[in-house]
């Protein structure tokens, strides 16, 4: 795949996890998702088979980001995926795409969609962590190489450990 534009079109990729869901948000919430594509989380893999992970206030997870209007999928899971390890890993494949329809609680008439997906990239040699792996809203950011679920991921979001495992040997 050398572009990714709109996640709607993996619907019926068998190689793809394809979901739906709806979310009822507060006004900051809602006005954020009608901005943006949605979020990426990519899975930066090793080649002995660890996996890359941020440490979140809620525990490890893949790293992510915001997906802004119009923008290539996949180009930006490679940006993020350069950040934070400094080298410059292809974004290689889809592994699962969510998309989320949002209401916003105090007028159940306004509607937005927004992805939630989870890129996998090439391999990389090593364990190369950036010397600056700040981007976005994330400025002082914890990074590491685990060949394991770590007993502090962030098992209370629903997808973050499954998607953890995506990338585990």
């Amino acid at each position: 795949m050398d572009d990714l534009r709109d996640p709607s079109t993996l619907r019926d990729d068998p190689a793809v996890e394809y979901s739906e869901t709806s979310t009822t948000d507060g006004e900051d919430a809602f006005e954020y998702f009608s901005e943006v594509e949605g979020l990426v989380a990519v899975g930066v893999t090793n080649d002995v088979g660890a996996v890359l992970l941020m440490d979140s206030p809620h525990g490890w997870r893949l790293p992510y980001g915001h997906v802004p209007s119009g923008a290539d999928w996949l180009d930006r899971a490679a940006e993020i995926a350069a950040t934070m390890t400094g080298s410059d890993p292809a974004a290689a494949e889809v592994r699962r795409v969510t998309a989320v329809t949002h209401e916003l609680r105090t007028d159940t008439e306004r509607i937005a969609t927004s992805y939630d997906a989870v890129v996998g990239t090439e391999p990389v040699a090593g364990e190369p962590v950036a010397d600056d792996p700040t981007f976005g809203e994330w400025t002082d950011l914890d990074l590491d190489w685990f060949a394991e679920v770590p007993d502090d991921a962030y098992h209370a979001h629903g997808d973050a450990v499954d998607d953890i495992e995506r990338f585990l040997e």
